[in-house]
């Protein structure tokens, strides 16, 4: 008796949550490139944190994660490890409702937000990196603020932390929703910044970390053609 098993391959790409996608030798260079610029104190780990699959293709989400070496041991040579980031399963779903309160006291939830496309900014006061891209999210609702809705919420409690004092000098215009580590885990986000884009239905549709990076550093303009977040709104307002 014979059998035939109709077969097909998959081919595999890789994005680093970027609109541009590379192959496995492109990202084992770029590997090997950051490894060499940390030299022997970091450790450089190679992480698919979300994997993707269209029709006879699969997205590799790739994130490098990169530690201090306690241990004087060499970063190990390039292999592509496996970590399911639990917050991009939610990617393509309606986000869990909340109720949480803004610093004035008054009650927000999620189903109040519906209409528009939304931001959502999650943020720490102990983030030095939350910190530092609050005016550049600042210009971004100044420029569409008609056309959609900016909130940021923190696990940071308004009186126990003095989150009004503390936001007194930072150049920050988002309404901010507070004591929300309960919600923080629920979506099972671990790192922040995070930022989590909206459409008008309420459906998660893109997950960002830190605001994009340029050449030096430098924070990328809102008005540049590469700013990630620029692209993303500008499609979810079109829809």
């Amino acid at each position: 008796m014979l059998l035939c098993q109709k077969s097909f391959s998959q081919h595999h790409t890789y994005t680093f949550n970027t609109s541009k996608f590379y192959s496995e030798a492109d990202i084992k260079k770029s590997f090997e490139s950051t490894k060499k610029s940390l030299g022997s104190s970091y450790i450089v780990v190679p992480v698919i944190y979300h994997k993707l699959a269209k029709n006879d293709t699969v997205v590799n989400y790739v994130r490098f994660e990169i530690s201090k070496n306690g241990s004087g041991r060499e970063t190990p040579d390039f292999k592509l490890v496996y970590k399911q980031d639990s917050t991009f399963l939610l990617l393509g779903k309606k986000l869990p409702d909340f109720r949480l309160k803004e610093l004035s006291g008054i009650e927000i939830s999620l189903d109040q937000l519906l209409g528009k496309p939304t931001l959502i900014n999650f943020w720490a006061t102990y983030c030095g990196p939350c910190i530092a891209e609050m005016p550049q999210l600042s210009r971004l609702k100044e420029k569409y603020k008609d056309k959609m809705n900016f909130i940021s919420i923190t696990e940071n409690n308004a009186i126990t932390d003095k989150l009004k004092d503390f936001l007194k000098d930072k150049d920050f215009n988002f309404d901010v929703l507070e004591s929300a580590e309960a919600y923080k885990r629920a979506l099972k986000i671990e790192a922040i910044p995070k930022n989590l884009f909206l459409d008008k239905n309420g459906v998660l549709k893109y997950i960002e970390g830190n605001y994009p990076i340029g050449n030096g550093s430098t924070p990328v303009d809102i008005d540049d053609e590469r700013n990630a977040f620029t692209k993303i709104i500008k499609e979810l307002i079109a829809n």
